[in-house]
Order: C-alpha cells, then sequence, then structure tokens
C-alpha cells in the first residue's frame, strides 16, 4: 500500500472509463459488483481475474461507505474503471474525513479495524495499490489489476 496523490492515469487512446456514483448505501455494493464484472468481462479479463477485481472493488467501495457513515456524510462515492489494452484500473472516492482512532476504546475501533483488514485485502489481490486524502477533504482509493495471467517472455 502507497500513500500517493496520484490515481490510476487519465486514459489515453484506446482505453475507456466507465464511472458511477452512489449513496453510501451497502445493499448497493452488489450492483457495484455486477457493473464492474460486466466490464472486466467486456475487457477480456479471464474468471479469475473478475472474482479478483470483484472483490477487491467491494472492499474499497465498503471502506468508502463505512467512513462516509461514521461521518454521518451522506455524500455519494464515485468510482470510475478505467479499461486500458493490458489491464483494468479502479479509483473510488469519497469525501469522508481521514479516519482517526477516537479517544476511548469505543465500537468504532472494531470500524477502524474493519477498514484497515478490507484495505490489506484489496493490497492483496491487486498490483499498484494507492491510497491518498484528496485535496479539500476526502479518500482515493486506486488500483490496476492485469486483465489475465501473466505470460512470462519468451526465452532468446
Amino acid at each position: 500500500m502507497d500513500a500517493d496523490a496520484s490515481g490510476p492515469p487519465a486514459p489515453a487512446g484506446g482505453a475507456a472509463t466507465v464511472s458511477l456514483a452512489f449513496p453510501p448505501e451497502p445493499r448497493l455494493l452488489g450492483t457495484v459488483r455486477l457493473v464492474v464484472s460486466i466490464v472486466a468481462r467486456k475487457a477480456g479479463m479471464d474468471e479469475e481475474a473478475v472474482e479478483d477485481l470483484k472483490v477487491a472493488v467491494s472492499e474499497a467501495c465498503a471502506v468508502a461507505v463505512g467512513d462516509l457513515n461514521r461521518a454521518g456524510r451522506p455524500d455519494l462515492i464515485e468510482l470510475d474503471v478505467i479499461e486500458t489494452a493490458d489491464r483494468v484500473g479502479v479509483e473510488v472516492r469519497d469525501r469522508a474525513p481521514p479516519a482517526g482512532n477516537p479517544d476511548p476504546p469505543s465500537a468504532a475501533d472494531a470500524e477502524l479495524n474493519d477498514r484497515e483488514l478490507g484495505l490489506a485485502l484489496v493490497g492483496a489481490l491487486v498490483d499498484d495499490l494507492r491510497i491518498a486524502a484528496l485535496e479539500g477533504g476526502g479518500n482515493r482509493i486506486s488500483f490496476w489489476l492485469r486483465r489475465g495471467p501473466e505470460v512470462p517472455p519468451p526465452l532468446t
């Protein structure tokens, strides 16, 4: 996991982006997974990569839902799925204040642990995970996943 202000680069020629915005409601995560899986399959990702991407997107969005709900903010979560020639990128943005530890131990501690666990799971499934604070408040989680299994270069 890297803390970096940059996310996936803007799509260049031959790349496509699908953007979604949705309220921080856990019941909508299934719909988000469905949309992402359709984009991934159309991009030619193999089934294992599609499943990894669905889990990673679901966890990243669940973190954003939790951040916004803890902050009591009804702001929308924004998600971009970026298809390039060899991989698919995802960026999840919310406008929640940075997560911090409350002074007394509370139920929020369990939620923060869920946040860290969710981000660790995303990091285990994807390439180049980046987490950053957005200018003006909020969080950005971005990552890439290759379309399929890596093919070793030919021996020369």
